[in-house]
């Protein structure tokens, strides 16, 4: 799959909400938010969704980026939950763009995304090649290049903690797709009701992009569109315990959402089972799910 040239004439490109959630983040957003201002791209507006933040974050972003839109949550609702406001709020883009408050962006970012998208109307979702911001040996790490999702619906990001190389660099349908930097095709949200309001945070982007892929829409990750993540930024205070346990809550009202009961009864009393063998055995959990 090769990207499309969307004409140089303005009226031609589509339209783009940026969205960009916030939880007492002011840090990450006087941080990272001078990188993405140098977005290349002609048709787009930012907004910022706060969860409610006690940190001055709204008053950071009003005073130092006025032209950026401020929408402030009463209450902390999740990632998910924040962008479904933004969805209902700003109807009228034809894209909207996820990017998480901890990423710097090459500049090119989201015209490629947007190319990409343009060049298929069935693909609703297009994502970004993400590296750790910090490198190893002088070299980037590849996070996530798009995500794989096995028989039992366990996600993984593809590529994660490999050296970048050009094998990265493809345009390549999906399985899924991370919700840290990610173009949505607005009527394919539309269509979907957006994210699943249950889940708080984690597992929630590959739902979307599952029930997405249930109604026939294409998933694309896009190899030459890079951001760089600086790594939990958003999530430092989660141990691993907890990332793990939510992160599976999810998958299995995932299942019971999108297959059925029965089978997310099965993987509720399966996935106990798998972590103890990891216990037991001495392996990593996560090494036990990718051997399957």
């Amino acid at each position: 799959m090769s990207s499309s040239i969307i004409s140089n004439d303005l009226q031609n490109w589509p339209s783009i909400l940026l969205v960009i959630v916030n939880f007492n983040g002011k840090h990450l957003l006087e941080k990272h938010l001078p990188s993405v201002m140098k977005t290349d791209y002609p048709l787009f507006d930012i907004v910022v969704i706060d969860n409610d933040s006690t940190d001055d974050s709204v008053a950071f972003v009003k005073k130092t980026y006025p032209h950026i839109k401020v929408v402030k949550n009463k209450e902390n609702v999740g990632f998910g939950r924040a962008n479904n406001v933004i969805f209902e709020k700003y109807p009228n883009y034809d894209y909207f763009a996820l990017l998480n408050n901890d990423m710097d962006i090459d500049p090119a970012w989201l015209r490629s995304l947007a190319e990409t998208a343009e060049s298929d109307d069935k693909i609703a979702a297009v994502g970004s090649k993400i590296l750790y911001k910090n490198k190893r040996g002088n070299k980037y790490i590849v996070n996530s290049a798009g995500i794989r999702v096995d028989k039992h619906f366990f996600s993984f990001d593809k590529g994660d903690g490999e050296i970048d190389s050009v094998k990265f660099n493809k345009i390549k349908e999906v399985d899924a797709l991370c919700g840290g930097a990610l173009l949505l095709r607005s009527d394919a949200v539309k269509q979907i009701k957006g994210f699943d309001s249950r889940m708080f945070f984690y597992y929630e982007d590959v739902d979307l992009s599952l029930r997405l892929k249930d109604n026939g829409w294409k998933l694309v990750y896009n190899g030459n569109s890079v951001v760089y993540h600086d790594h939990m930024g958003t999530s430092a205070s989660w141990g691993s315990a907890r990332r793990t346990f939510v992160s599976n809550i999810n998958r299995i009202r995932s299942i019971w959402r999108r297959v059925g009961a029965f089978e997310a009864l099965k993987e509720l009393i399966r996935t106990p089972l798998l972590w103890l063998w990891s216990k037991i055995s001495g392996q990593s959990f996560k090494e036990i799910l990718i051997k399957g």
